[in-house]
């Protein structure tokens, strides 16, 4: 949903009977953006942003999301400027074990604590895990591997009888 959409349907959703509106998000803009949050910080009361982590160092971001790496922090950002304007905000992580070592979890989730200490995200982070497809994975390892990268392409024109 885009900026100027989500700050016009807000005022809306303040009016209604429901508790409580869930922005789900990857912390992107909002982590560039701090004046962004400081407008969602209007409709605080009914707001719950729920930021999904992807990684905790640049080369599992751009692994995952073919972002460039140096951004992997943007949500980090996002979440302490959310906190810091007391919008009622926590993380949720991709930790799936077939694209995040036990190590980078740990790590995530020490620098999640050091931004939210009362969340207590060893015990109580929101764990994604990944849609076992072989498309999925195949994209994955094609990010990292040149060979398997062009590899895959043959594989695909093949199958598409290009």
């Amino acid at each position: 949903m885009g900026k100027e959409h989500l700050l016009a349907l807000l005022p809306y959703v303040m009016k209604t009977k429901y508790p409580l509106f869930i922005l789900e998000t990857n912390g992107i803009i909002l982590g560039t953006d701090k004046n962004y949050v400081k407008q969602l910080a209007k409709f605080k009361d009914k707001i719950y942003v729920r930021v999904s982590f992807k990684a905790a160092i640049p080369q599992t971001f751009t692994q995952l999301t073919g972002a460039i790496g140096k951004y992997y922090d943007l949500p980090f950002k996002a979440l302490k400027f959310l906190l810091d304007e007391g919008i009622y905000a926590r993380a949720a992580a991709m930790t799936d074990s077939n694209v995040m070592s036990k190590e980078e979890r740990t790590k995530l989730i020490r620098m999640l604590d050091e931004i939210d200490p009362s969340a207590n995200y060893s015990s109580t982070l929101e764990e994604e895990q990944i849609d076992a497809y072989d498309t999925t994975f195949n994209r994955l390892k094609a990010s990292t591997d040149r060979r398997f990268a062009e590899e895959l392409k043959k594989r695909i024109i093949q199958q598409d009888g290009r």
